[in-house]
């Protein structure tokens, strides 16, 4: 059975990360790229221990339905 990847860019940006110690992460912040136009930041924090995970993901285009 394959393993599922690990890396960050791997991950599905619309999804709540789990943190490495287990506990839930929630959206912190959200900030637009520094240098590309089309991406954003976006930072979750851990409920538990207060870890941060930062992830680049894709800006939703404004003709989308939320």
């Amino acid at each position: 059975m394959p393993l599922a990847p690990n890396a960050t860019s791997a991950r599905d940006p619309f999804l709540l990360p789990v943190c490495d110690c287990g506990g839930p992460m929630n959206l912190a912040s959200l900030e637009p790229h520094a240098t590309r136009s089309d991406l954003e930041l976006k930072t979750y924090k851990c409920l538990h221990c207060g870890k941060q995970d930062v992830l680049t993901a894709k800006k939703r285009s404004p003709d989308v339905p939320r």
